[in-house]
């Protein structure tokens, strides 16, 4: 699925690459439909020296770095993973998650990690610090890549991230994605 692309220049590329983890962040920005354009074109400046591979608002994805290549959004957990940042703050508690704009994130996020794990073969299972230090597949936050591998006091998406909720989201978007094909298949 092609996404409006803003690119970073602060992207190490490759010819290709194995992806074993998705990394979720927040983008430390105020909940508005145009955080994903906003954080893009930040991470389009030189000097801002981080990127990710996608900004996710709540009305719209926006792409900054191709999956290929190494987007500089985790340090440690680059190499292998993909870097998606979620409008928001890591210290929304609960009721910030839960709020209609943050659904709205949760949501459009889901399908496009729904999508990257289909693609990319990645299981739909939580990773935390000593998963990713033992090289498992999965989704992590920043915080665990900064556990895991101490090169950054980062703690996004925070302590009050509905993990559960999200990955459920996740399951359900791919579990209709195959209901989809199947019924598609037959005659």
């Amino acid at each position: 699925m092609p996404y409006p692309f803003v690119a970073s220049p602060n992207v190490t590329h490759t010819e290709g690459r194995a992806i074993d983890v998705v990394v979720m962040h927040t983008m430390e920005a105020a909940e508005r439909l145009d955080t994903a354009e906003v954080v893009a074109r930040w991470f389009a400046r030189p000097d801002a020296e981080v990127s990710a591979h996608y900004c996710v608002d709540a009305d719209s994805i926006v792409q900054c770095v191709r999956e290929q290549d190494i987007a500089w959004h985790a340090r440690g957990g680059n190499d292998h993973s993909i870097g998606i940042e979620l409008a928001g703050y890591a210290g929304q508690g609960p009721k910030g998650w839960d709020d209609d704009y943050s659904w709205a994130v949760l949501e459009r996020a889901s399908a496009l990690v729904a999508d990257l794990c289909r693609r990319h073969d990645v299981p739909v299972r939580r990773l935390r610090a000593d998963d990713l230090r033992a090289r498992r597949r999965g989704l992590a936050g920043h915080a665990d890549v900064s556990a895991a591998f101490g090169r950054s006091t980062h703690w996004d998406p925070g302590p009050d991230f509905p993990w559960r909720r999200f990955l459920r989201l996740i399951r359900m978007r791919l579990a209709l994605a195959s209901d989809v094909v199947e019924r598609s298949a037959q005659p």
